[in-house]
């Protein structure tokens, strides 16, 4: 009973030491100015070993009509390089892009990292959507080269990363898990997992920024990931990032927890809350094994919004909160 006692403050404190430190910058790399640019749209553009050494330069933030690109209305993509010192390895990094008009899809070394509004023939815009990409701390390349590249589609006026803040924003010592979740997910409306109707969303991230604007109700999140051997025998804990507002959280179909009245969907203020689960030995398999996230979202933002997913020793865990408490 202690330690259960000891489990709940440890959740307690983190979720709110999480909310404290968000938008909490100590450092700042700009990504204001030049980028390469170029009109169309190709997969390839998105590859960290592309060459883009003969795209236009580009004024970022500004509306690429400002830049010369007056009535051009379609697809376009940026790309440009950024240093990362090994000085703040182990921190959180938040990319921020300001707002782009209408619809935008982020890679990072060639990763995907973020999307808000869809692309056609699905067309949704996001336009008014400030965006916040978390880079996964896996792909970065400290001191080193690394690639951003920015796909964008505007459909009417003004077009491109337009406004606002252009920057990496570096944070709090970052809680890196065994099992690093963030990234794309199969998502389904309603209930229940329906393979052959799901569509892929970015986590974390806003489902009304990509395609679902204006969606209230049920939906479910969906994945598989592979556990190694070394942690089939330990005792976990899944992240599963702030998530609005009410969920339950099945591995292996099994409920390993949840947080608000899922069922009968009364009102609830656990929107702001982070969710953090202890998993204990044998609900996780060596090979693959299957998420199920699934919530119900009573008005405004929905789904799983931000914060890092995934899975970490809770040795680690505590570790970790035990050192960022003594930071603050």
């Amino acid at each position: 009973m202690k330690h259960s006692v000891k489990l709940i403050l440890l959740i307690l404190f983190f979720n709110t030491y999480l909310l404290a430190g968000a938008n909490n910058y100590y450092k700042e790399l700009s990504l204001q100015g030049n980028w390469s640019f170029k009109i169309g749209d190709n997969s390839d553009w998105s590859k960290a070993s592309y060459d883009d050494q003969n795209w236009k330069k580009i004024d970022v933030p500004s509306s690429w009509e400002d830049e010369g690109y007056q009535g051009y209305d379609g697809y376009a993509w940026y790309r440009r390089q950024i240093v990362i010192p090994v000085s703040v390895k182990d921190r959180k990094l938040t990319m921020e892009l300001g707002y782009i008009d209408d619809v935008d899809e982020v890679f990072f070394n060639g990763t995907k990292i973020g999307q808000s509004g869809s692309f056609p023939p699905y067309y949704s815009t996001a336009y008014n959507a400030f965006r916040a990409y978390e880079i996964p701390l896996n792909l970065v390349n400290y001191d080193k080269p690394n690639c951003i590249a920015v796909r964008v589609y505007d459909a009417q006026i003004e077009g491109g990363i337009v406004r606002g803040e252009v920057r990496i924003g570096i944070s709090d010592i970052a809680i890196i898990p065994d099992i690093n979740l963030n990234g794309t997910w199969n998502f389904n409306t309603g209930r229940d997992v329906n393979e052959s109707k799901s569509q892929k969303i970015v986590v974390p991230g806003r489902w009304e920024n990509q395609g679902f604007y204006k969606y209230d109700g049920y939906a479910v999140y969906s994945r598989t990931f592979t556990c190694p051997t070394t942690l089939t025998n330990k005792k976990m804990v899944l992240l599963a990032g702030r998530i609005d507002d009410f969920d339950q959280v099945y591995i292996n179909g099994k409920l390993v927890g949840q947080t608000g009245d899922y069922e009968n969907r009364k009102h609830s203020d656990k929107y702001s809350e982070f969710r953090n689960y202890f998993i204990p030995t044998g609900f996780l398999k060596a090979g693959e094994n299957t998420i199920v996230i699934k919530v119900y979202d009573e008005q405004g933002e929905g789904g799983i919004i931000e914060g890092t997913v995934g899975l970490i020793t809770q040795d680690k865990f505590i570790n970790y909160w035990k050192t960022n408490r003594k930071e603050r």
